[in-house]
Protein backbone atom coordinates (compact mmCIF):
# COMPACT_ATOMS: atom_id res chain seq x y z
CA UNK A 1 0.00 0.00 0.00
CA UNK A 2 1.46 3.36 -1.02
CA UNK A 3 0.32 6.67 0.39
CA UNK A 4 1.12 9.54 -1.96
CA UNK A 5 1.32 13.22 -1.09
CA UNK A 6 -1.13 15.54 -2.80
CA UNK A 7 0.16 17.99 -5.45
CA UNK A 8 -0.72 21.00 -3.26
CA UNK A 9 1.02 19.72 -0.14
CA UNK A 10 4.63 18.68 0.29
CA UNK A 11 5.12 15.72 2.59
CA UNK A 12 7.87 15.54 5.19
CA UNK A 13 8.36 12.10 6.72
CA UNK A 14 10.34 11.95 9.96
CA UNK A 15 11.78 8.60 11.02
CA UNK A 16 12.31 8.44 14.77
CA UNK A 17 10.51 10.18 17.60
CA UNK A 18 13.37 10.95 19.98
CA UNK A 19 14.54 14.45 20.86
CA UNK A 20 15.78 15.25 17.34
CA UNK A 21 12.76 13.90 15.48
CA UNK A 22 10.09 15.19 17.87
CA UNK A 23 11.51 18.70 18.09
CA UNK A 24 11.96 18.80 14.32
CA UNK A 25 8.27 17.95 13.85
CA UNK A 26 7.17 20.49 16.45
CA UNK A 27 9.27 23.22 14.85
CA UNK A 28 7.81 22.44 11.42
CA UNK A 29 4.34 22.73 12.94
CA UNK A 30 5.08 26.30 13.99
CA UNK A 31 5.65 27.40 10.40
CA UNK A 32 3.25 29.92 8.94
CA UNK A 33 3.25 27.74 5.81
CA UNK A 34 2.12 24.60 7.62
CA UNK A 35 -1.05 24.40 5.55
CA UNK A 36 1.21 23.71 2.56
CA UNK A 37 3.09 20.84 4.17
CA UNK A 38 2.15 17.48 5.63
CA UNK A 39 4.23 16.18 8.51
CA UNK A 40 4.32 12.45 9.25
CA UNK A 41 6.33 11.06 12.16
CA UNK A 42 7.00 7.31 12.39
CA UNK A 43 8.28 5.77 15.61
CA UNK A 44 8.19 2.34 17.28
CA UNK A 45 6.55 3.76 20.42
CA UNK A 46 3.98 6.50 20.87
CA UNK A 47 6.28 8.31 23.31
CA UNK A 48 9.84 9.51 23.51
CA UNK A 49 12.02 8.99 26.56
CA UNK A 50 13.31 12.02 28.44
CA UNK A 51 16.67 10.31 28.86
CA UNK A 52 18.15 12.57 31.58
CA UNK A 53 15.42 11.29 33.93
CA UNK A 54 15.60 7.63 32.96
CA UNK A 55 17.95 6.57 35.76
CA UNK A 56 15.77 8.20 38.42
CA UNK A 57 12.77 6.35 37.01
CA UNK A 58 14.83 3.20 37.43
CA UNK A 59 15.58 3.77 41.12
CA UNK A 60 12.13 4.98 42.12
CA UNK A 61 12.79 8.72 42.54
CA UNK A 62 10.37 9.20 39.65
CA UNK A 63 7.29 7.38 38.46
CA UNK A 64 8.34 5.74 35.15
CA UNK A 65 5.59 7.57 33.25
CA UNK A 66 7.16 10.88 34.31
CA UNK A 67 10.23 10.05 32.21
CA UNK A 68 8.30 9.74 28.94
CA UNK A 69 6.47 12.27 26.76
CA UNK A 70 3.52 11.47 24.51
CA UNK A 71 4.43 12.09 20.87
CA UNK A 72 0.81 12.74 19.94
CA UNK A 73 0.54 15.41 22.65
CA UNK A 74 3.92 16.91 21.79
CA UNK A 75 3.38 17.00 18.01
CA UNK A 76 -0.32 17.78 17.79
CA UNK A 77 -0.39 18.91 14.14
CA UNK A 78 1.64 16.00 12.81
CA UNK A 79 0.30 12.66 11.70
CA UNK A 80 1.80 9.98 13.90
CA UNK A 81 2.32 6.35 12.85
CA UNK A 82 3.49 3.80 15.41
CA UNK A 83 5.47 1.33 13.34
CA UNK A 84 8.86 -0.26 12.72
CA UNK A 85 10.93 0.95 9.77
CA UNK A 86 11.72 -1.87 7.36
CA UNK A 87 13.43 -0.11 4.45
CA UNK A 88 14.11 3.27 2.85
CA UNK A 89 14.46 3.66 -0.92
CA UNK A 90 15.88 7.09 -1.86
CA UNK A 91 15.47 6.67 -5.67
CA UNK A 92 11.69 6.20 -5.35
CA UNK A 93 11.41 8.40 -2.25
CA UNK A 94 9.54 5.77 -0.29
CA UNK A 95 9.67 4.34 3.22
CA UNK A 96 8.51 0.82 3.99
CA UNK A 97 7.24 0.06 7.48
CA UNK A 98 5.39 -2.56 9.47
CA UNK A 99 2.68 -1.84 12.04
CA UNK A 100 2.66 -3.97 15.18
CA UNK A 101 3.01 -7.67 14.46
CA UNK A 102 1.46 -7.45 11.02
CA UNK A 103 3.21 -9.41 8.31
CA UNK A 104 2.00 -6.98 5.64
CA UNK A 105 4.38 -4.13 4.81
CA UNK A 106 3.12 -0.63 4.07
CA UNK A 107 4.82 2.00 1.94
CA UNK A 108 4.64 5.76 2.15
CA UNK A 109 6.06 8.37 -0.22
CA UNK A 110 7.85 11.53 0.84
CA UNK A 111 9.09 14.78 -0.63
CA UNK A 112 11.64 15.26 2.15
CA UNK A 113 12.86 12.64 4.58
CA UNK A 114 14.30 13.33 8.03
CA UNK A 115 16.19 10.38 9.51
CA UNK A 116 16.40 10.72 13.30
CA UNK A 117 16.52 7.09 14.39
CA UNK A 118 18.85 7.63 17.32
CA UNK A 119 21.26 4.91 18.37
CA UNK A 120 21.36 1.53 20.06
CA UNK A 121 23.56 0.21 22.83
CA UNK A 122 26.89 -1.02 21.50
CA UNK A 123 27.22 -4.67 22.44
CA UNK A 124 30.73 -5.94 21.65
CA UNK A 125 31.39 -9.69 21.33
CA UNK A 126 32.01 -10.20 25.04
CA UNK A 127 31.13 -13.81 25.96
CA UNK A 128 27.89 -13.86 27.94
CA UNK A 129 26.96 -10.21 27.39
CA UNK A 130 23.85 -10.85 25.31
CA UNK A 131 22.72 -13.69 27.57
CA UNK A 132 23.39 -12.16 30.99
CA UNK A 133 24.03 -8.42 30.51
CA UNK A 134 21.55 -5.57 31.00
CA UNK A 135 21.19 -2.26 29.18
CA UNK A 136 20.01 1.21 30.20
CA UNK A 137 18.65 2.60 26.96
CA UNK A 138 14.86 2.42 27.17
CA UNK A 139 12.02 2.73 29.64
CA UNK A 140 11.69 -1.05 29.53
CA UNK A 141 15.35 -1.38 30.54
CA UNK A 142 14.81 0.97 33.49
CA UNK A 143 11.71 -0.83 34.74
CA UNK A 144 13.36 -4.24 34.31
CA UNK A 145 16.39 -3.17 36.36
CA UNK A 146 14.19 -1.69 39.06
CA UNK A 147 12.24 -4.93 39.38
CA UNK A 148 15.46 -6.93 39.31
CA UNK A 149 17.06 -4.90 42.09
CA UNK A 150 14.05 -5.41 44.36
CA UNK A 151 13.81 -9.11 43.59
CA UNK A 152 17.51 -9.52 44.38
CA UNK A 153 16.97 -7.76 47.70
CA UNK A 154 14.13 -10.15 48.51
CA UNK A 155 16.29 -13.17 47.68
CA UNK A 156 19.31 -11.77 49.54
CA UNK A 157 17.35 -11.34 52.77
CA UNK A 158 16.66 -15.10 52.73
CA UNK A 159 20.23 -16.09 51.86
CA UNK A 160 22.38 -17.21 54.78
CA UNK A 161 25.67 -17.53 52.89
CA UNK A 162 27.39 -14.10 53.27
CA UNK A 163 29.39 -14.49 50.05
CA UNK A 164 26.32 -15.38 48.01
CA UNK A 165 24.34 -12.56 49.62
CA UNK A 166 27.05 -10.09 48.70
CA UNK A 167 27.10 -11.40 45.14
CA UNK A 168 23.37 -10.84 44.84
CA UNK A 169 23.83 -7.23 45.98
CA UNK A 170 26.81 -6.51 43.73
CA UNK A 171 26.26 -4.54 40.55
CA UNK A 172 28.92 -4.07 37.90
CA UNK A 173 28.40 -1.03 35.68
CA UNK A 174 30.48 -0.92 32.50
CA UNK A 175 31.22 2.52 31.06
CA UNK A 176 32.33 5.71 32.81
CA UNK A 177 30.36 8.20 30.72
CA UNK A 178 27.31 10.12 31.88
CA UNK A 179 24.99 7.10 31.86
CA UNK A 180 27.44 4.80 33.61
CA UNK A 181 28.29 7.29 36.35
CA UNK A 182 24.63 8.12 36.95
CA UNK A 183 23.60 4.44 37.03
CA UNK A 184 26.42 3.55 39.44
CA UNK A 185 25.72 6.49 41.74
CA UNK A 186 21.95 6.12 41.82
CA UNK A 187 21.99 2.35 42.35
CA UNK A 188 24.62 2.64 45.06
CA UNK A 189 22.43 5.08 47.00
CA UNK A 190 19.26 3.13 46.26
CA UNK A 191 20.54 -0.29 47.31
CA UNK A 192 22.22 0.97 50.47
CA UNK A 193 19.02 2.72 51.49
CA UNK A 194 17.02 -0.42 50.72
CA UNK A 195 19.41 -2.65 52.68
CA UNK A 196 18.47 -0.79 55.87
CA UNK A 197 14.82 -1.74 55.33
CA UNK A 198 15.40 -5.48 54.84
CA UNK A 199 15.96 -7.85 57.78
CA UNK A 200 19.44 -9.29 57.86
CA UNK A 201 20.85 -6.90 55.24
CA UNK A 202 23.30 -4.07 55.82
CA UNK A 203 24.59 -1.26 53.60
CA UNK A 204 28.00 -2.94 53.76
CA UNK A 205 26.54 -5.87 51.82
CA UNK A 206 26.06 -3.61 48.79
CA UNK A 207 28.87 -3.36 46.28
CA UNK A 208 28.86 -1.29 43.10
CA UNK A 209 31.81 -1.60 40.71
CA UNK A 210 32.24 0.94 37.89
CA UNK A 211 34.48 -0.34 35.08
CA UNK A 212 35.93 2.20 32.63
CA UNK A 213 38.33 1.37 29.80
CA UNK A 214 39.86 4.86 29.84
CA UNK A 215 41.96 6.54 32.49
CA UNK A 216 39.14 8.68 33.96
CA UNK A 217 35.37 8.94 34.26
CA UNK A 218 33.33 11.67 32.55
CA UNK A 219 36.16 12.34 30.16
CA UNK A 220 33.99 14.91 28.34
CA UNK A 221 34.36 17.18 31.39
CA UNK A 222 37.45 19.05 32.49
CA UNK A 223 40.14 17.17 34.39
CA UNK A 224 39.29 18.77 37.73
CA UNK A 225 35.56 17.93 37.53
CA UNK A 226 36.35 14.42 36.34
CA UNK A 227 38.74 13.93 39.26
CA UNK A 228 36.22 15.36 41.75
CA UNK A 229 33.62 12.91 40.46
CA UNK A 230 36.00 9.96 40.79
CA UNK A 231 37.04 10.93 44.31
CA UNK A 232 33.45 11.49 45.39
CA UNK A 233 32.25 8.18 43.96
CA UNK A 234 35.01 6.42 45.89
CA UNK A 235 34.02 8.21 49.11
CA UNK A 236 30.48 6.98 48.54
CA UNK A 237 31.81 3.42 48.47
CA UNK A 238 31.77 2.83 44.71
CA UNK A 239 34.71 0.80 43.45
CA UNK A 240 36.30 2.36 40.37
CA UNK A 241 38.25 0.12 38.01
CA UNK A 242 39.92 2.44 35.51
CA UNK A 243 41.92 1.25 32.49
CA UNK A 244 39.96 -1.95 32.82
CA UNK A 245 37.46 -3.98 30.81
CA UNK A 246 35.01 -6.85 31.20
CA UNK A 247 36.14 -9.94 29.32
CA UNK A 248 33.40 -12.45 30.19
CA UNK A 249 30.00 -12.54 31.87
CA UNK A 250 28.36 -15.61 33.36
CA UNK A 251 25.21 -16.13 35.38
CA UNK A 252 26.84 -15.31 38.70
CA UNK A 253 30.22 -13.80 37.83
CA UNK A 254 32.07 -11.49 35.48
CA UNK A 255 35.77 -11.57 34.64
CA UNK A 256 37.78 -8.38 34.26
CA UNK A 257 40.67 -7.88 31.89
CA UNK A 258 43.28 -8.42 34.61
CA UNK A 259 41.75 -11.78 35.50
CA UNK A 260 39.80 -10.58 38.55
CA UNK A 261 36.55 -12.50 39.00
CA UNK A 262 33.70 -10.45 40.48
CA UNK A 263 30.79 -12.32 42.03
CA UNK A 264 27.68 -10.60 40.65
CA UNK A 265 24.32 -11.41 39.13
CA UNK A 266 23.92 -8.01 37.47
CA UNK A 267 26.19 -6.44 34.84
CA UNK A 268 24.80 -3.22 33.34
CA UNK A 269 26.38 -2.28 30.01
CA UNK A 270 26.61 1.50 29.49
CA UNK A 271 29.76 1.52 27.34
CA UNK A 272 29.01 3.28 24.10
CA UNK A 273 26.36 3.35 21.40
CA UNK A 274 26.09 2.09 17.82
CA UNK A 275 24.20 3.14 14.71
CA UNK A 276 20.71 1.61 14.35
CA UNK A 277 20.86 -1.56 12.21
CA UNK A 278 18.18 -0.32 9.76
CA UNK A 279 20.65 2.26 8.44
CA UNK A 280 22.60 -0.58 6.83
CA UNK A 281 19.67 -0.97 4.42
CA UNK A 282 19.71 2.67 3.33
CA UNK A 283 21.96 3.53 0.38
CA UNK A 284 23.41 6.74 1.81
CA UNK A 285 27.00 7.74 2.68
CA UNK A 286 28.06 6.37 6.06
CA UNK A 287 31.24 6.41 8.09
CA UNK A 288 33.10 3.26 9.14
CA UNK A 289 30.83 2.90 12.19
CA UNK A 290 27.64 3.05 10.14
CA UNK A 291 26.52 6.60 10.97
CA UNK A 292 25.12 8.79 8.17
CA UNK A 293 27.40 11.54 6.87
CA UNK A 294 25.77 14.95 6.53
CA UNK A 295 26.66 18.42 5.34
CA UNK A 296 26.74 21.49 7.55
CA UNK A 297 23.05 22.21 6.89
CA UNK A 298 21.95 18.73 8.01
CA UNK A 299 21.37 17.19 4.58
CA UNK A 300 22.85 13.77 3.92
CA UNK A 301 25.84 14.01 1.60
CA UNK A 302 24.78 13.63 -2.04
CA UNK A 303 21.06 14.21 -1.42
CA UNK A 304 18.99 17.37 -1.46
CA UNK A 305 15.89 15.80 0.07
CA UNK A 306 17.24 13.55 2.87
CA UNK A 307 18.23 14.99 6.23
CA UNK A 308 20.12 13.21 9.00
CA UNK A 309 20.05 14.49 12.58
CA UNK A 310 20.72 13.24 16.09
CA UNK A 311 22.64 10.20 17.23
CA UNK A 312 22.27 8.30 13.95
CA UNK A 313 24.13 10.97 11.94
CA UNK A 314 27.48 12.73 11.98
CA UNK A 315 26.59 16.42 12.26
CA UNK A 316 29.73 18.58 12.31
CA UNK A 317 30.49 22.07 13.56
CA UNK A 318 32.48 24.70 11.67
CA UNK A 319 35.78 23.12 12.74
CA UNK A 320 34.79 19.71 11.41
CA UNK A 321 34.16 18.15 14.83
CA UNK A 322 31.05 16.02 15.31
CA UNK A 323 28.51 17.38 17.76
CA UNK A 324 28.19 15.20 20.89
CA UNK A 325 25.32 12.74 21.12
CA UNK A 326 23.46 14.56 23.90
CA UNK A 327 19.84 15.61 24.38
CA UNK A 328 20.55 19.33 24.13
CA UNK A 329 22.37 18.91 20.82
CA UNK A 330 19.63 16.65 19.44
CA UNK A 331 16.98 19.27 20.26
CA UNK A 332 18.89 22.03 18.48
CA UNK A 333 19.65 19.78 15.51
CA UNK A 334 15.94 19.05 15.12
CA UNK A 335 14.94 22.70 15.35
CA UNK A 336 17.59 23.98 12.94
CA UNK A 337 17.03 21.17 10.43
CA UNK A 338 13.33 22.07 10.39
CA UNK A 339 14.23 25.69 9.70
CA UNK A 340 16.42 24.62 6.77
CA UNK A 341 13.69 22.43 5.29
CA UNK A 342 11.34 25.40 5.34
CA UNK A 343 14.02 27.56 3.70
CA UNK A 344 14.23 25.02 0.87
CA UNK A 345 10.46 25.18 0.41
CA UNK A 346 10.64 28.96 0.21
CA UNK A 347 13.47 28.91 -2.32
CA UNK A 348 15.98 30.27 0.19
CA UNK A 349 19.55 29.19 0.92
CA UNK A 350 20.00 26.83 3.85
CA UNK A 351 22.13 27.85 6.83
CA UNK A 352 24.88 25.87 8.56
CA UNK A 353 23.73 24.29 11.79
CA UNK A 354 25.48 26.06 14.67
CA UNK A 355 25.09 24.79 18.21
CA UNK A 356 26.72 26.23 21.30
CA UNK A 357 26.71 23.93 24.29
CA UNK A 358 25.01 25.41 27.34
CA UNK A 359 26.87 23.10 29.65
CA UNK A 360 26.90 19.57 31.00
CA UNK A 361 25.19 18.06 34.03
CA UNK A 362 25.48 14.66 35.68
CA UNK A 363 23.72 13.52 38.87
CA UNK A 364 24.62 10.40 40.80
CA UNK A 365 22.19 10.15 43.68
CA UNK A 366 21.87 11.32 47.27
CA UNK A 367 21.88 15.07 46.45
CA UNK A 368 25.16 14.82 44.54
CA UNK A 369 25.99 15.98 41.04
CA UNK A 370 28.59 17.69 38.94
CA UNK A 371 27.92 20.54 36.51
CA UNK A 372 29.65 22.85 34.10
CA UNK A 373 27.48 25.68 32.77
CA UNK A 374 29.44 28.02 30.52
CA UNK A 375 32.45 28.89 32.73
CA UNK A 376 30.72 28.04 36.01
CA UNK A 377 31.70 24.75 37.66
CA UNK A 378 29.60 23.27 40.46
CA UNK A 379 29.79 20.11 42.52
CA UNK A 380 27.73 18.49 45.27
CA UNK A 381 24.35 19.84 46.34
CA UNK A 382 24.45 23.09 44.28
CA UNK A 383 25.09 21.05 41.11
CA UNK A 384 22.34 18.59 42.06
CA UNK A 385 19.85 21.43 42.63
CA UNK A 386 20.83 22.98 39.29
CA UNK A 387 20.44 19.58 37.60
CA UNK A 388 16.91 19.16 38.84
CA UNK A 389 15.93 22.76 38.12
CA UNK A 390 17.30 22.65 34.58
CA UNK A 391 15.54 19.44 33.62
CA UNK A 392 12.30 20.48 35.28
CA UNK A 393 12.29 23.60 33.09
CA UNK A 394 13.10 21.50 30.02
CA UNK A 395 10.05 19.26 30.44
CA UNK A 396 7.81 20.06 27.45
CA UNK A 397 4.44 20.69 29.16
CA UNK A 398 3.25 22.16 32.46
CA UNK A 399 1.35 18.97 33.22
CA UNK A 400 4.55 16.98 32.87
CA UNK A 401 6.49 19.51 34.96
CA UNK A 402 3.95 19.31 37.77
CA UNK A 403 4.08 15.49 37.74
CA UNK A 404 7.87 15.47 37.91
CA UNK A 405 7.88 18.14 40.63
CA UNK A 406 5.40 16.11 42.67
CA UNK A 407 7.41 12.91 42.27
CA UNK A 408 10.58 14.67 43.42
CA UNK A 409 8.82 16.31 46.33
CA UNK A 410 7.28 13.03 47.46
CA UNK A 411 10.69 11.37 47.16
CA UNK A 412 12.13 13.97 49.56
CA UNK A 413 9.28 13.85 52.08
CA UNK A 414 8.44 10.16 52.24
CA UNK A 415 10.57 7.02 52.51
CA UNK A 416 11.06 4.81 49.49
CA UNK A 417 8.66 1.94 48.90
CA UNK A 418 10.76 -0.96 47.66
CA UNK A 419 8.09 -2.66 45.60
CA UNK A 420 8.47 -4.13 42.15
CA UNK A 421 6.14 -3.15 39.35
CA UNK A 422 5.69 -6.77 38.30
CA UNK A 423 6.16 -6.02 34.62
CA UNK A 424 9.41 -7.93 34.16
CA UNK A 425 10.25 -11.20 35.81
CA UNK A 426 13.67 -12.80 35.94
CA UNK A 427 14.35 -16.37 36.88
CA UNK A 428 18.12 -16.69 37.02
CA UNK A 429 18.52 -15.64 40.66
CA UNK A 430 15.36 -17.45 41.63
CA UNK A 431 16.91 -20.70 40.42
CA UNK A 432 19.78 -20.20 42.80
CA UNK A 433 20.06 -22.71 45.59
CA UNK A 434 19.89 -20.74 48.76
CA UNK A 435 21.53 -22.03 51.89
Amino acid sequence: MTHASTPSRRRIVILGGGFAGAYCAQELEKSADRDDIEIILINRSNYFVFYPLLVEACTGALNPRSAVVSIRAFCKRSRFIMATIVDVDPPTRTVTYRTGNEETFRTIEYDHLVVALGSVTQLPPVPGLKEFGYEMKSLGDAVALRDRAIQLLEIATQTEDPARRRGLLTMVVVGGGFTGVEVAGEFNAYLKSAARAYPGLHPEDVRVVLVEHGDRVLKMLSDDLSQWTADHLRRRGIELRLRESVEQITEHHCTLGDGTIVSTDTVIWCAGVAAPPVLQKVEVPRDRLGYMLTGRDGRVEGYDHIWGIGDCAVNRDGDGNAYPATAQHAVQLGIQAAANILRVFRGQTTCPIEIKSKGTLAAFGHFDAVAKVWKLKLTGFPAWFLWRTAYLIKMPTWRKRLRVAWDWTADLLFPHEFVELGVHRFVRAAKDKQS
